[in-house]
């Protein structure tokens, strides 16, 4: 083992770095191939924006997506290169988690890492469940966010260290860019750069001067921004999309009002008068234990036990400038958080990642110190064996996560075939699923809520009579529903059924009975 540490630890940076860019990128289209075409609902909101980028519709394209820049991209390489939109985003995930894949090693490196750690790092990241697991195969723009992200790190982090100007511009750069791609990311550009200001190292007049490099690129933006609006009356900051979510006089109403509404409800119905008056600290208490738990599921369970004994340890295993920047970045990520929950009530993992990042980054270090540690003889031994569980653990999630796709995976995908062979005479068909209307060809429809309101909505004004093909999602959590077809539509009748992954999920196919 020990023979094996030192080559790694004398082989040239350089090469180790892109042998874990090219392995990211090799994992990616990997990840992407056993998918077989399967695609994310939020995709075809996607790839529908871009078909309208690409034919020049912009306005169009706008209204079915008002954060472009990932459309764009999209239609961009469609236009230039002739591949289709799904394949151009295909393409556009293995970049960017090369990208991230760069940027998060090069953190590691930052922050004071060894190639050992960053050979740890590469593994712990390769191996995540649900960050490769489960969102990497989603052609979303969570993967430019991800890649400008870790990128502006890198460069706030040396900007951090060496106080130099081009860091200063190309973090603003990637955290703009990181924005267009989330606009969370906005917290970042705007909060980061007042670490200068919280730091002890630096004067008084030196923490305002690096806090404002920090943010010239902002400023100059902000301003441009300004005078837009007041050369062009019929602008406002309405016109700049989710912008608006951001800068609103409104902003502390509009993160509070569903709280006060639900703790009102709360108060009322459940805690009733003599508890009444704790329901908005219960519902923040339930806050807190949904971004721990979304953490910890984000980040895996033994990563983040790894990370916290880092954090323990930092004195001796993190760079300190860069240990400083990443915590900050990390409360500034559960401040996100926090936020997105108290105004939505409505907190996916996926809005962890960024913490996740961090913790992953932290955990490397633990995890190089766990296989290079010298111990006694009596400790050897248990040391070794941990070392081992640990590496196994992840090599068996890195399998895990490249594998073929379990038997009822692309289910959908099967449905919308079948009936696109079956259906020779191109009879109408209606589909309350967004991905079987894009797998088939069939005109784009923007809904307004969930499946089965589209499928109610549909009998109701009876338009539903007029398809000869019925393709209905269902789901064991209402079984309620196929009954309500059977009474409502006997007219309908199962032809087919598509099950999803141990047949939580199904699609039912229902013909017209023409007597």
């Amino acid at each position: 083992m020990q023979s094996l540490i030192n080559k790694i630890e004398n082989s040239p940076i350089s090469k180790l770095h892109t042998m874990i860019v090219v392995l990211a990128m090799l994992l990616a289209a990997q990840i992407q191939y056993i998918q077989h075409g399967w695609i994310n609902p939020d995709s075809v909101l996607y790839f529908e924006s871009a078909r309208f980028f690409a034919a020049g519709q912009w306005k169009e394209a706008l209204q079915v997506w008002s954060w472009p820049l990932y459309p764009v991209l999209l239609a961009t390489i469609h236009n230039v290169s002739g591949l289709g939109i799904q394949t151009a985003a295909q393409l556009l995930n293995v970049l960017f988690f090369g990208i991230s894949a760069f940027s998060f090693t090069q953190i590691i490196r930052l922050a004071g890492g060894s190639q050992l750690t960053m050979l740890a790092g590469a593994l712990i990241l390769f191996s995540a469940q649900y960050i490769v697991g489960d969102v990497l195969e989603m052609l979303m723009r969570d993967e430019g966010f991800w890649a400008f992200y870790l990128s502006g790190l890198v460069f706030f982090i040396r900007f951090y260290q060496h106080l130099r100007l081009r860091d200063a511009v190309l973090w603003q750069l990637c955290a703009i860019i990181a924005t267009l791609f989330r606009i969370e990311a906005i917290t970042y550009l705007i909060l980061l750069p007042a670490l200068f200001l919280l730091s002890p190292s630096f004067t008084i007049k030196q923490r305002i001067r690096y806090f404002l490099i920090g943010h010239a690129l902002n400023i100059l933006l902000a301003l441009t921004l300004v005078l837009v609006i007041a050369l062009h009356g019929e602008l406002s900051i309405r016109s700049f999309g989710r912008l608006q979510e951001v800068f609103t006089l409104n902003l502390y109403d509009e993160l509070t009002h569903k709280l006060f509404k639900k703790a009102a409800i709360m108060s009322n119905e459940v805690l009733g008068k003599y508890l009444g008056e704790f329901s908005v600290q219960g519902l923040l208490l339930t806050f807190l234990y949904v971004i721990v738990a979304k953490t910890v599921s984000a980040t895996g369970f033994i990563n983040l036990v790894m990370a916290l004994f880092a954090v323990k340890n930092r004195n001796a295993l993190f760079e300190s400038k860069a240990f400083s920047a990443l915590s900050y970045a990390a409360l500034i990520s559960l401040a996100n958080m926090a936020l997105i929950i108290t105004k939505v009530f409505v907190l996916s993992s996926r809005y962890a990642i960024a913490l996740a990042f961090i913790l992953m980054i932290c955990a490397s270090f633990q995890f190089a110190s766990i296989i290079n540690k010298p111990h006694s003889l009596a400790k050897a031994s248990r040391f070794k064996w941990l070392t081992l569980v640990l590496i196994v653990s992840m090599l068996l999630g890195l399998i895990i996560n490249i594998l073929p796709k379990p038997e009822g995976y692309n289910y959908i995908q099967e449905a919308a075939a079948w009936v696109k062979a079956s259906n020779t005479k191109n009879k109408p068909v209606f589909s309350d699923e967004s991905r079987i209307r894009y797998y088939m060809g069939m005109t784009f429809m923007r809904s307004d809520g969930t499946s089965w309101k589209m499928v109610k909505h549909e009998m109701d004004n009876q338009s539903i009579q007029n398809y000869e093909f019925l393709l209905i999602s269902h789901s064991v959590k209402h079984p309620e529903h196929e009954k309500v077809i059977a009474d409502r539509l006997p007219q309908f009748k199962e032809v087919k059924r598509f099950n999803g992954v141990k047949a939580k999920k199904s699609i039912v196919i229902y013909r017209k009975v023409t007597e």
